[in-house]
């Protein structure tokens, strides 16, 4: 029997299929954790604090992409793909950025600009990852893309 497997591949398509689930709950995990605390728009956080490794993360969001028929569910996977670049290493455990929704804005404003321009200052130094980071996460989604349309060949 197993050798049918092997010549068959009955095996392949089961792996596949748990692939596809364990996909599945890792995306689940990451769009929970993104319900709970989403990085604010400018700020970059470090990538150990996600719920799994941001390697798997692309691998697992990508395997959704290509399998998702739901094109509102596609967009959002993407938007969570590219929401990766937010995460990087070695950035530690305090977000870099300014995190406007707890600036104190009852201090004195030259107070308030100053730890906006020093926060900014420090972020600016992972900008350029972060960037370059999401280019290539667009090419990757515009490959996928192409993939996708791309109709199944069938050998003789």
């Amino acid at each position: 029997m197993a050798i049918f497997t092997r010549i068959f591949g009955r095996g392949r398509v089961e792996e596949k299929q748990l692939g596809y689930v364990d996909a599945q709950r890792k995306v689940l995990d990451y769009a929970r954790y993104l319900e709970m605390q989403p990085p604010m728009p400018g700020r970059i956080v470090d990538q150990d604090s996600l719920p799994h490794p941001k390697n798997e993360l692309k691998v697992a969001l990508k395997m959704c992409i290509a399998n998702s028929e739901d094109v509102r569910l596609a967009e959002h996977l993407k938007s969570g793909y590219l929401m990766l670049s937010a995460f990087q290493a070695g950035v530690g455990v305090k977000a870099l950025g300014t995190d406007f929704g707890v600036l104190d804005l009852e201090r004195d404003p030259l107070d308030i600009a100053t730890q906006i321009e020093e926060e900014a200052e420090i972020a600016s130094l992972w900008k350029a990852s972060v960037q370059s980071e999401l280019e290539q996460l667009q090419q990757d989604i515009y490959a996928l893309e192409l993939e996708v349309s791309q109709p199944a060949k069938v050998s003789a």
